[in-house]
């Protein structure tokens, strides 16, 4: 069976809460985006939530990145 449409595989097929947990959304040098916990500080980019193209030139989903405590 093929399944064509424009939704989100999480929205059709449901992931474990469990994952839902680690993903939180925040602004990384002023770039909204979702993120999930890798451990300590660091952060995998899951999605950016913005409209500025100039935002995916500076960064994409998979890249990690560390945030240090102020």
């Amino acid at each position: 069976m093929i399944l064509y449409t424009i939704m989100p595989l999480e929205s059709i097929y449901p992931i474990d809460q469990q994952e839902y947990t680690q993903q939180q959304y925040m602004e990384y040098n002023g770039v909204p985006m979702l993120v999930d916990s890798v451990g300590g500080s660091s952060f995998e980019i899951r999605r950016i939530v913005s409209t500025d193209p100039e935002h995916y030139m500076q960064y994409e989903p998979g890249q990690r990145i560390v945030i240090l405590p102020t």
